[in-house]
């Protein structure tokens, strides 16, 4: 399956001065088909070695000088005679090895030469984990993979329609035939979500059945992970809070409710460590509120007021015991399940945009007084400008939260997604007795990915 951050790890791959490669990823987005693909596609000897089954030369990672050693012993194990420039190590589950992530500045400095690509399920907790301070901070480099995104998935189910999809212009309407083809794809991957194995099934026409199969034993899988995350960290948490607050959040995306009714009874501060763990698993995520009409957004944030989102759009479709019916039967997935699909669907594509080497983080504004609560679903950075993103059905009119905002700070642009076609209008406000103008363009749900790549030409 084509991952769109291949393109980040090929790059590494031929560069002269490089450091080890730290792919991160939750459990079971793709990491090692990913690296499979990518050495394949670059004509590299691939030796994986997975930790969770103790490899010989454990017991050599006492010793800097053993590093080279190390992969050259690998290297006779697996019976591979070799270059350094034919070879790619991919070791995966590095987390089950205690100190080993630390290890990996010694395969830069010692053995530069060969190609060292690290993952593991876990390892976020791994490299949070307070005993990991003196990491491989210099040595390594990051790539981020997250569920495949709807272009991800059109390219595996209907790579014409993704190549035409690559031509359409952000500055007039989709025309509607394709319209509805690209529709209609959307609502498929609303169904299906972005996990790797679930798209694999839906391309190969295997049945709704077995999808939603699929996608309940990975969340399942995510449930008998949480046990073991105390064993990665340096404190302890209590698997059932972890299991209680996952279930909630993948059940309910969107949840700003306060951290008293996410788990009554329990201390805040509880929750919010345990909030925490669940975040560096990258099991869930979250937007924060900022202020800011301009990067950096985070010079304006609150975290105190965040919005919880689960890990998978598709996940939460099974979770939430939603029919396929009810998703092709609705015109605009914003009036599903009060808009609660329409911004996981949202927050899981910002979170995958390119670059893919930087971690992203989410925001969203909010005004909380009495008599004035008012929300914009998503403030994103596109191409160094700042832009309110709605997911709002309906008329353009309606959108009173915007327009709240905007008489706050001005916006030079604002984003709706809806169900609807590409149409651009302006949104007139007063601020200190200055009229400003904030070019508004309404985009399908589909065209986000587009609009992220292709805003400087609006």
């Amino acid at each position: 399956m084509y991952r769109k951050c291949i393109e980040q790890l090929k790059q590494w791959v031929e560069r002269v001065e490089r450091g080890v490669m730290v792919l991160r990823g939750a459990r079971q987005v793709g990491k090692t088909t990913l690296v499979r693909l990518m050495a394949k596609e670059e004509c590299l000897v691939l030796i994986e070695v997975n930790l969770e089954d103790k490899p010989s030369f454990i017991g050599m990672l006492d010793k800097k000088s053993n590093a080279k050693e190390i992969l050259e012993l690998i290297m006779i194990e697996n019976g591979i005679n070799e270059s350094p420039d034919n070879v790619l190590f991919f070791f995966d589950e590095i987390q089950e090895s205690p100190g080993f992530y630390a290890y990996l500045r010694y395969f830069k400095e010692v053995a530069p030469e060969y190609r060292v690509i690290v993952a593991g399920s876990l390892l976020d907790l791994e490299i949070k984990n307070s005993d990991s301070s003196q990491g491989p901070t210099g040595r390594v480099e990051y790539t981020y993979l997250e569920p495949m995104t709807y272009e991800e998935f059109l390219i595996e189910v209907n790579p014409l329609a993704y190549k035409k999809l690559l031509t359409q212009s952000l500055l007039k309407p989709v025309g509607e035939s394709m319209h509805k083809v690209y529709s209609d794809l959307f609502k498929n991957y609303m169904v299906c979500g972005g996990m790797p194995a679930a798209v694999k099934a839906f391309a190969e026409n295997q049945g709704a059945l077995r999808i939603d199969e699929i996608k309940t034993n990975l969340f399942t899988g995510y449930l008998n992970d949480l046990p073991k995350y105390s064993g990665l960290c340096s404190k302890r948490y209590e698997a059932k809070l972890l299991q209680l607050l996952l279930k909630k959040i993948t059940g309910d995306p969107t949840n700003s409710m306060s951290l008293s009714k996410l788990a009554p009874e329990v201390k805040a501060a509880k929750i919010r460590e345990h909030l925490s763990v669940l975040l560096d698993a990258r099991v869930i995520r979250k937007t924060i509120h900022t202020y800011q009409n301009k990067p950096p957004l985070l010079s304006g944030a609150n975290d105190k007021k965040h919005k919880l989102f689960a890990l998978d759009i598709g996940i939460c479709y099974s979770f939430m015991e939603i029919t396929p019916q009810d998703v092709y039967v609705q015109d605009d997935i914003n009036d599903i399940a009060k808009g609660a699909l329409a911004e996981q669907y949202t927050a899981q594509t910002l979170a995958a945009l390119p670059p893919h080497y930087k971690e992203k983080a989410l925001y969203h504004w909010e005004r909380d007084s009495r008599g004035a609560t008012a929300e914009v679903d998503f403030i994103a950075v596109f191409n160094g400008m700042a832009v309110p993103i709605e997911c709002k059905s309906g008329h353009s009119n309606q959108m009173k939260s915007l327009k709240l905002l905007l008489q706050e700070k001005p916006f030079s642009l604002a984003v709706r997604l809806y169900a609807g076609n590409i149409t651009h209008e302006e949104i007139s406000v007063d601020i200190d007795n200055k009229k400003f103008l904030t070019k508004l363009i309404s985009v399908p749900h589909y065209m986000l990915e587009r609009l992220a790549e292709s805003i400087h030409t609006i």
